[in-house]
């Protein structure tokens, strides 16, 4: 008697599901939420990261350059709030590049465990990431913040 073969799931395939946001990363630098399309690599600098293990929750804060170039109107402040965070990574930054580095985005995308891959992956427009790989936010600096939840919110403030 032969024995059917079950197919073979990935190991904590279960546990991922693409992340629901309220908003869309376009072209790796730009956050989209209504009418509001926030330039975070030139108009806005990094502020800090909070990581709430109790909560599990992940806030990233941004604060508007005071750079002559940032149109009129550009809103004070983004934050992006991780829900129901299940891995959080932090990869140093490159002890080389000069601190002012640090409050820079390079982009907005993906952390992928592959070979294929290096650093963070922006995808296309209307390409669906895949469900394992880390939302990441790489700075000038080197630095990487990457995080696997279940939802994430940006609060834009005028």
């Amino acid at each position: 008697m032969a024995l059917e073969r079950q197919p073979q799931v990935a190991p904590y395939a279960c546990l991922y599901a693409s992340m629901k946001r309220d908003f869309e990363i376009v072209d790796g630098i730009y956050l989209v939420q209504s009418s509001h399309e926030l330039d975070l690599h030139n108009d806005f600098n990094f502020l800090e990261l909070n990581y709430s293990v109790e909560n599990r929750t992940l806030s990233l804060s941004w604060r508007r350059s005071d750079g002559e170039w940032v149109a009129p109107g550009t809103p004070e402040s983004v934050t992006v709030e991780f829900r129901e965070v299940r891995e959080f990574r932090f990869i140093p930054r490159n002890e080389k590049l000069p601190f002012t580095e640090d409050d820079c985005i390079n982009s907005f995308g993906y952390l992928v465990d592959e070979d294929w891959a290096e650093g963070v992956v922006i995808t296309e427009p209307g390409q669906s990431p895949d469900p394992t790989w880390m939302t990441a936010i790489d700075f000038m600096s080197g630095a990487v913040i990457a995080v696997q939840a279940t939802s994430a919110q940006a609060q834009i403030k005028a």
